[in-house]
């Protein structure tokens, strides 16, 4: 197994010059309006529902990413989902747990969580 060892001052690890296996790249803000609406306890939720189904840095599965603000703040938590480019505001446990069984295990966009965009 290899060792972390230090670069210029930095602990590198081989496995960190390689991008994780992944079919989907999953952003969740967690910027400030985002967490005082709950976004660190559904981002929790949604990274124990992927792992529960081994859907973290597989080929078929997610690589998720904890980002600052997305906007629109006012609809979030906001998290969007790419390559479909879904941006979906998701407001409970309920709705992480059906976006995370519809969409990044099923394929289906879970139209009623999408954030519409005026026109």
């Amino acid at each position: 197994m290899s060792e972390i060892i230090q670069v210029d001052g930095v602990d590198t690890h081989p496995d960190w010059s390689h991008v994780p296996e992944h079919a989907r790249h999953v952003f969740i803000c967690t910027g400030p309006r985002c967490t005082q609406r709950g976004a660190q306890q559904l981002w929790k939720t949604l990274r124990r529902h992927l792992l529960a189904h081994d859907r973290i840095e597989t080929p078929d599965g997610v690589l998720l990413t904890r980002t600052h603000c997305q906007f629109p703040c006012n609809l979030g938590p906001v998290l969007t989902v790419y390559p479909e480019r879904c941006w979906y505001g998701v407001h409970s446990h309920d709705d992480v747990q059906r976006l995370v069984e519809k969409h990044l295990l099923g394929g289906e966009v879970v139209a009623d969580l999408l954030i519409k965009v005026r026109p």
